[in-house]
């Protein structure tokens, strides 16, 4: 997707400063070479009258001077530039946890369509069997309605019942198409490819979690906590950086060079230098920026906080919900068998004549109530499992996966 794609893009930004930091603090060498025609007054830089010339103007020149050769540098002891390299490096910690959040939100967000798209699978489904079960009981009516059991209005009930489930299944299969559809854009799929489920959902026995050890978990693993802390580490590293201007510096460098007035006539010449800059006044800057570093430590500090906060709700929110939906599918199940078991018996019941299909049609209706509460039972509980994998960092092998059937939790590209 191309928000995963932008959080890539977003992480090599930071890995390029770290080796822009870096570079500083090894040597520099280049090749600098000069040629230049000189004319100037030697009375600007010479007390004429003292050396006995006269005052008058001194010209010498126009000559020519030509200098080539190696200049290099080295920092020897630089603590900002150290610091400069350290904040860098948290900085690409903290683009690697914020594109980890990214992807697990991309993940949740394709795991909630995904779910959806097995939600209205299996409503398409049920609603096909529904179908199947209403055209044997119409069936069932004409034939008894002929052989004198039944009665006309009987046929009808179950006729209009029919077309009900039909109507139900064409709109169960627009939204399947639809889900399918939404499924394909958060992928980022080609136009002419289109994603289709392989997997049933069903209820699946999941290990008890204890609560504490999730959240301790989850300060732990969350990438948003993650990136939090390395914030905090580079917060730290610019007070101290700010701290350590006060520091002396110590540089080498230098040139070796090739000096003539002509190329045939020269000779090299060089300078090697240690220069120590010892800051003695800069007018409150540092005093300042280390004041601007620690309030930016006691914002993320007072943010770290509201994380953990925050996690720790979110945590307890996801266990509860999975709790509720666990019970949830149970209480379905339940329902879906007794609402079987009511079909059947009604059906008994109309074909030896004992009523007429009112029942049949009633039990009927409250089977369609029963398939629904099941599936989207189903569906809060695998969504709740997925909310707590996320919301407590769990490892993939962490939460087993709730399917039926043998398939893998994946999708399949159609042409």
């Amino acid at each position: 997707p191309p928000g995963r794609v932008i959080a890539g893009i977003l992480v090599d930004e930071p890995r390029k400063d770290k080796d822009i930091t870096r570079s500083v603090l090894l040597p520099q060498a280049e090749f600098a070479a000069r040629q230049a025609v000189i004319r100037f007054n030697a009375q600007s830089i010479i007390d004429l009258p003292k050396i006995g010339i006269g005052n008058e103007p001194l010209r010498i020149g126009p000559f020519q001077s030509i200098t080539g050769g190696a200049v290099f540098s080295q920092q020897l002891l630089n603590f900002g530039l150290i610091r400069r390299f350290q904040i860098s490096r948290q900085g690409v910690k903290v683009a690697k946890f914020d594109e980890s959040s990214v992807r697990e939100r991309v993940t949740a967000a394709v795991v909630k369509q995904y779910l959806a798209v097995l939600e209205s699978d299996a409503n398409t489904k049920a609603v096909e069997e529904r179908v199947k079960l209403a055209e044997r009981l119409y069936q069932q009516a004409t034939r008894l309605e002929i052989t004198g059991i039944g009665t006309t209005i009987d046929t009808l009930r179950a006729r209009v019942e029919l077309q009900n489930e039909k109507q139900q299944l064409l709109d169960a299969q627009t939204v399947q198409n639809a889900a399918i559809y939404a499924l394909a854009e958060i992928l980022n799929l080609p136009r002419n490819e289109e994603p289709q489920p392989t997997d049933t959902m069903q209820f699946y026995k999941i290990p008890t979690f204890d609560q504490q050890h999730l959240i301790d978990q989850a300060f732990a693993n969350r990438p948003e906590m993650k990136a939090l802390l390395s914030r905090e580490r580079k917060a730290d590293l610019a007070r101290k950086a700010a701290s350590e201007q006060r520091l002396p510096t110590l540089t080498f460098s230098g040139f070796y060079d090739y000096q003539a007035r002509r190329l045939s006539t020269g000779e090299p010449g060089y300078t090697y230098a240690f220069t120590l800059n010892v800051p003695l006044w800069t007018s409150g800057r540092i005093h300042a920026e280390m004041a601007r570093a620690s309030l930016e430590s006691k914002r993320l500090e007072e943010e770290h906080q509201n994380l953990e906060d925050a996690i720790e709700r979110q945590v307890k929110t996801a266990l509860d919900q999975l709790q509720a939906a666990r019970n949830a599918v149970d209480v379905a199940n339940l329902g879906l068998n007794l609402a079987q078991d009511v079909v059947a018996r009604a059906q008994r019941r109309f074909e030896a004549g004992v009523t007429t299909n009112i029942d049949v049609i009633t039990a009927q209706d409250d089977l369609a109530r029963a398939d629904d509460n099941q599936i989207k039972a189903l569906y809060r509980f695998n969504q709740a499992r997925a909310d707590l994998a996320r919301m407590a960092a769990l490892p993939r092998a962490g939460v087993p996966p709730a399917r039926r059937d043998r398939g893998a939790a994946s999708v399949q590209r159609r042409p």
